[in-house]
């Protein structure tokens, strides 16, 4: 017995030991590399280059990566929210499931359970109706819906017309363009729906290109905003210009980002019929 205690106590301090020294191998290469960069980089004296380790550390890796961790955090964000739409849309379950977890969670207060659940939300189990319980829910769904609708038309004839401008073809921005190329962006997200409503299994492969989409066109953007660049075209900033193609775009928007809307509720209507002739059935 004394010799097993001898052992398990052998165990952590083992471990301790060789966390201790994992610590400082990797404090030992920071200041190494630190000092390297200020001998070669900054071609600063052997002294200089030992004495401002740490000022190297604090202004040129802390201060100066600012920038590049804010990026990365808005996009983890975008991709986060991008990703957790694509899931939504490509399960038929998905609403009810928010619903669900709306109710069972987040009014409950168990707010930190709630976002994990969000970013598991692939893995979670599929209720045994489609439809959502309650009117509230239905109204909150719809609404959803048709503000993602509304977003995606938005982001997508953007990224349509990148495309188009990328590769040598110059649309003409009349009535017809601004009707087409919105229909043409609703349809990808459109589409993951419709896959989900006929349990296309691979539903979510196709939707899971959407992300990519978003941050490509968003990083091109930003690329042109910030180097200025005066030859990139924009197909919302020279629709708005024009009052009458603001209203055209206006009005074209207004309608399609409905049509989501409207197919949902035909197939909630469809999914509550069925679920009435089954409950009569084993009345029956």
């Amino acid at each position: 017995m004394e010799e097993r205690g001898e052992e398990n106590g052998k165990g952590p301090t083992r471990n301790r030991a060789s966390r201790n020294r994992l610590r400082v191998a990797t404090i030992g290469l920071i200041l190494v590399w630190t000092f390297f960069f200020n001998l070669l980089i900054k071609e600063q004296s052997l002294s200089d280059s030992f004495f401002l380790i740490l000022d190297t550390i604090s202004d040129d890796f802390v201060l100066g990566a600012a920038t590049t961790i804010f990026v990365g955090i808005l996009i983890v964000l975008l991709f986060s929210a991008t990703k957790l739409y694509t899931q939504v849309i490509s399960n038929v379950y998905s609403f009810r499931i928010i619903e669900d977890l709306v109710h069972g969670l987040l009014l409950q207060g168990r707010v930190k359970e709630f976002g994990s659940k969000l970013m598991h939300f692939e893995d979670l189990e599929d209720p045994e109706t489609v439809c959502p319980v309650r009117a509230s829910s239905l109204l909150l769904s719809f609404s959803f819906i048709y503000v993602m609708s509304w977003i995606y038309v938005l982001l997508f004839s953007e990224a349509l017309f990148f495309v188009s401008w990328s590769a040598g073809v110059d649309l003409e921005i009349n009535k017809e363009t601004l009707l087409l190329l919105p229909t043409l962006a609703l349809a990808i997200p459109f589409s993951a729906r419709v896959m989900a409503y006929l349990r296309y299994p691979y539903a979510q492969d196709y939707a899971d290109f959407m992300p990519g989409a978003v941050f490509v066109l968003v990083l091109v953007t930003a690329l042109g905003k910030l180097f200025k660049s005066d030859d990139q075209q924009f197909f919302l900033r020279r629709a708005w210009e024009d009052p009458a193609q603001r209203l055209d775009l206006l009005r074209n928007g207004v309608f399609l980002a409905f049509i989501p809307v409207f197919f949902e509720g035909i197939f909630w209507l469809l999914e509550l019929s069925r679920e009435d002739d089954q409950d009569s059935g084993e009345e029956a």
